[in-house]
């Protein structure tokens, strides 16, 4: 405690901003951790406390009732650092915020040690999306830019499956709709693609059906019969079996070329 005292004042009289960062404090005994900041506000003078989730353990409603019991003994700004262990960052942080903590710590990616940290895009999105709470300084169309540009300077790949700005974000295989997803795609999805500088794509697979195949004749400009165009969904449809996932463009050009010439 005397040691935190000691650097919360030193930075301040260098004039620093200091928040203070109790390490491991969602699995502090709650009277210790009480204990903790009423000395160390008491003794010095942080311009903010943060709730630090370091192992990624805590659950959403234990996070609100921990901000909660932190309000009720200091009136500074709090702020939330959670990571990513459980799969729970972006969760944990967005409970820390209806609860009334001021400021969230993220990385671009979610980039950060073990599992990373809460990422940048999806907390500002759901905050806007889920909240209703928009970041002003925040271009969200450059989301994804921002994203691709992160994982090409870090050399860590993003996920296919990464919300928001991984490449199956916004794809569909599915036939089941596919022209009305085309005009509304909250039909399929949390968001829009274009919030985030995206648009919607059809893959083509063993899922797809008629509306599939004629979005992707559409895309190319080619025109055809209907008998050819359940000859291409046969032959998508088989080879989407046999790979085990989804026919590329170069793929269903082949098969187009097979089929049409």
């Amino acid at each position: 405690m005397e040691k935190s005292v000691q650097a919360i004042n030193y930075a301040k009289e260098k004039g620093l901003y200091v928040s203070y960062f109790p390490y491991d404090t969602t699995r502090a005994e709650l009277p210790a951790l009480k204990t903790l900041l009423k000395e160390v506000t008491r003794k010095s003078k942080p311009d903010s406390l943060a709730i630090v989730d370091t192992t990624g353990c805590a659950l959403p409603e234990g996070i609100k009732v921990l901000i909660g019991e932190i309000k009720k003994i200091s009136n500074l700004p709090v702020e939330i650092h959670t990571h990513n262990d459980l799969g729970l960052s972006v969760a944990n942080s967005l409970a820390a915020v209806e609860a009334g903590a001021e400021v969230v710590h993220v990385c671009v990616n979610g980039l950060g040690e073990r599992c990373g940290n809460t990422a940048l895009d999806e907390m500002v999105v759901c905050l806007k999306t889920l909240l209703g709470i928009n970041m002003d300084r925040i271009r969200y169309d450059k989301l994804y830019e921002l994203s691709h540009l992160t994982e090409k300077l870090s050399g860590v790949k993003l996920a296919g499956s990464k919300p928001l700005t991984g490449s199956l974000a916004f794809k569909r295989e599915s036939g089941l709709g596919i022209d009305m997803i085309k005009q509304e795609p909250l039909i399929a999805f949390a968001t829009h693609p274009e919030l985030v500088g995206r648009k919607f794509e059809t893959v083509l697979g063993k899922k797809s059906g008629r509306p599939s195949i004629k979005l992707k004749l559409e895309e190319l400009g080619i025109q055809t019969t209907d008998e050819k165009i359940s000859e291409l969904l046969t032959k998508v449809k088989l080879m989407g079996t046999e790979k085990k996932g989804v026919v590329s463009d170069d793929e269903f050009k082949g098969i187009l070329k097979d089929v049409l010439d």
